[in-house]
C-alpha cells in the first residue's frame, strides 16, 4: 500500500524549473533527430524514427531512473502518487499523455504554472508528479577541522 502525498514532505517544480530540463532534453534529442534527418531526408522515414526514439528516450529514462538528463541537471524527479517511483506502466502512460500535451500546442505544459501541484495534463494523465530533489550538501566531522587547522 502507498503512502499519501500528504505524508511525505515534497516541493513540486514549477514551470520554469521543468521547462529548462525540457531544454536539455530538447537539445540532447534535436542532435539525434537531426542527425537521423541530415542522413534521410525523408519524412517518412525520419518523423517517424524521431518520434519512436523520442518516446523511448523518456519513457525508459522515466522508469529507469525516474529523471531524464534534462531532469537530472535540473535536480527535479518524477515521481508516482505516494512517493513511488515510477513503474514501466506509468512511464508509458506518462509517455502517451506528452503525445495528447503536444496536440493541444503545448497548453498542457503550460498547466504546469497555474495547477497547485504544478502537474501539466501528461502528468494528470500518468498520475505522477515532478519534485524537486533535496540539495545534499557535505556534512563535515569536528575530526576534519581539526585537520585543517593543524590539529590531530
Amino acid at each position: 500500500m502507498g503512502r499519501d502525498l500528504k505524508e511525505v514532505s515534497v516541493e513540486y517544480a514549477g514551470f520554469w524549473l521543468r521547462l529548462g530540463a525540457g531544454f536539455i532534453d530538447f537539445l540532447l534529442l534535436g542532435t539525434i533527430v537531426g542527425t537521423l534527418y541530415y542522413f534521410f531526408k525523408a519524412p517518412a522515414i525520419w518523423l517517424p524514427s524521431g518520434l519512436a526514439i523520442s518516446f523511448t528516450y523518456y519513457v525508459s529514462f522515466w522508469w529507469r531512473y525516474g529523471q531524464t538528463p534534462g531532469k537530472m541537471a535540473a535536480g527535479i524527479k518524477v515521481i508516482e502518487e505516494g512517493g513511488l517511483p515510477v513503474s514501466w506502466q506509468t512511464a508509458v502512460r506518462r509517455g502517451w499523455g506528452y503525445l495528447v500535451t503536444g496536440l493541444t500546442l503545448s497548453a498542457g505544459f503550460v498547466m504546469v504554472a497555474f495547477d497547485g501541484k504544478k502537474q501539466a495534463l501528461h502528468d494528470k494523465i500518468a498520475n505522477t508528479y515532478v519534485v524537486k530533489l533535496p540539495v545534499r550538501q557535505p556534512s563535515l566531522s569536528k575530526t576534519y577541522f581539526r585537520s585543517q587547522a593543524g590539529y590531530v
